[in-house]
């Protein structure tokens, strides 16, 4: 797996995973709601470049810890759409995916549970 890196504030970088395959999931949601919905993207891009620039962002409507989920949280806009992260130690966030409200939202955090393990696994053994 590699990194793209979508966002550099001035707290926080904003990576987004590639898979595998050659795919980056949340760069082309991002992408998919730019084209479908242009004022859900620009709310999108505000939240993450206001947690970029400004830190762990306070308000629950904006950014959630996702309860039961080990460093999992999920950014928000009021049209329903979810963009899933994580951390890493060095102010680093970590984009997974993104889904809109509606999805079956279990089954959304098991994908990014999958995609974080297998990215922290890599880079524990040393494979990135």
């Amino acid at each position: 797996m590699e990194l793209r890196r979508l966002f550099k504030g001035s707290v926080f970088s904003i990576d987004a995973i590639v898979l595998d395959n050659g795919s980056c999931p949340a760069e082309e949601f991002l992408e998919q709601i730019k084209i479908n919905d242009p004022g859900s993207h620009k709310s999108m891009v505000n939240v993450i470049t206001r947690h970029a620039n400004y830190g762990v962002l306070r308000n629950k409507q904006k950014s959630k810890v996702i309860e039961g989920r080990e460093n999992l949280l999920e950014f928000k806009t009021d049209q329903g759409d979810r963009l899933v992260y994580f951390y890493l130690p060095g102010y680093r966030t970590m984009l997974t995916h993104g889904f809109h409200k509606g999805a079956v939202a279990s089954a959304e955090y098991d994908r990014a549970e999958v995609i974080r393990d297998k990215y922290c696994n890599e880079v524990e053994n040393g494979n990135r």
